[in-house]
């Protein structure tokens, strides 16, 4: 396994700069030996939560999502805030919902955009759930929220309805282990 470093970075400056985010350019030696410029994007690490009921139903939001300017379904999550995973999880999940879970297992931890970004994703699978938290009301424009059973977000994916990376990311994870565990089958009997 490789540990070097093909790119050679000789000089950085941030070119921009708000409270979730930084964008930072780089002057390099590219691994061919030639000069050129890389733009990263630095931000916070982030949490998704993938919400599943007794019935193996998962829990969705809709959505406005402000960069695309369109409604989409996806899954709770958000900003970590510099929070350990689990409590951003917690949060975000009360935030967002007004669930509280009392069983949480980490599915796992991925690169959101690794070609310029340098953000991670943390992955909870939450369950034993209660509806008795306190959501908040937020800039976030959620207009809906609701459980679907595992065919009809496969369907959902397959129709575009849900589009995000990190949603389609957070509900793989959780359709394999579901599968993994035998916990019954994905989807709703």
């Amino acid at each position: 396994m490789r540990t070097d470093k093909p790119w050679k970075i000789t000089a950085s400056q941030i070119k921009y700069r708000n409270p979730w985010m930084q964008v930072r350019e780089d002057t390099v030696i590219t691994p061919t030996g030639d000069d050129g410029i890389y733009g990263v994007l630095e931000s916070n690490d982030s949490v998704m939560i993938a919400t599943v009921d007794e019935r193996n139903r998962l829990f969705l939001v809709r959505t406005f999502a402000y960069p695309a300017q369109s409604w989409n379904w996806e899954l709770p999550g958000g900003g970590g805030d510099n929070e350990n995973p689990i409590d951003a999880s917690k949060r975000e999940l009360e935030e967002e919902t007004g669930i509280l879970a009392q069983n949480w297992t980490k599915l796992g931890v991925t690169r959101v955009c690794n070609g310029f970004m340098t953000e991670r994703m943390t992955v909870y699978l939450a369950r034993e759930l209660s509806f008795t938290g306190e959501r908040e009301t937020s800039d976030e424009q959620i207009d809906q929220a609701k459980f679907f059973d595992m065919d009809t977000v496969d369907t959902m994916i397959e129709d575009g309805e849900i589009n995000d990376s990190q949603s389609i990311t957070g509900i793989y994870l959780a359709q394999k282990y579901i599968i993994k565990n035998n916990q019954d089958t994905p989807t709703a009997q």
